[in-house]
């Protein structure tokens, strides 16, 4: 898979403990683009998030959206959900409530017809930087990761991973809403 090959060497030591492309049987047992298709094709890929080394999985999953590349058909992280052009809200993330929430690697599935899943042009990956170039990961008071860490002791659902997106300024807005109204202690 053309993608995976360009992630890997974009990161060539991020950890792939929960990489994946064939599912295992509990996957068997219920539809999901990580069973083969009837050719035979695994449409699916997770990748792990390894900000130690590099790769943030949702920033590589925002990127992958901007793209608005037609091979999409669908991508999860952090317990949202966004389809390709041929789904509902095309290229918008909306909460997702599958039983993997996705908060510790993205998946995306692409399109299960051969056009798309042989199409072997490279992905637009020009926008995704390592977690170096976007901003430490430091546990100093103050820091996005400390932030992080301190909205996940109370209660929201993030990934501790040093990269200030939309879900964590989302957290950042809820806690203030939370406070002011005297909900948080």
């Amino acid at each position: 898979m053309k993608l995976l090959e360009q992630i890997n060497q974009k990161w060539p030591n991020r950890s792939k403990l929960s990489d994946g492309q064939l599912g295992d049987t509990s996957h068997s047992q219920r539809i999901s683009d990580h069973n083969p298709n009837a050719d035979g094709v695994v449409c699916a890929l997770d990748v792990t998030n390894d900000p130690s080394h590099g790769l943030v999985s949702r920033q590589l999953a925002e990127e992958l959206i901007h793209s608005q590349d037609n091979r999409i058909k669908y991508i999860i992280s952090n317990r949202e959900i966004a389809s390709g052009p041929s789904g509902p809200s095309p290229w918008k993330w909306r909460q997702y409530n599958g039983l993997n929430p996705h908060e510790h690697h993205m998946h995306i599935s692409v399109r299960s017809t051969s056009n798309y899943y042989d199409d072997d042009r490279p992905w637009d990956l020009s926008g995704v930087e390592t977690v170096s170039t976007i901003t430490p990961i430091v546990s100093e008071i103050g820091s996005t990761k400390w932030l992080q860490h301190e909205l996940i002791m109370r209660g929201y659902k993030l990934q501790e991973d040093g990269y200030e997106g939309s879900l964590t300024q989302a957290a950042i807005r809820a806690f203030a809403v939370d406070t002011l109204k005297g909900v948080l202690k």
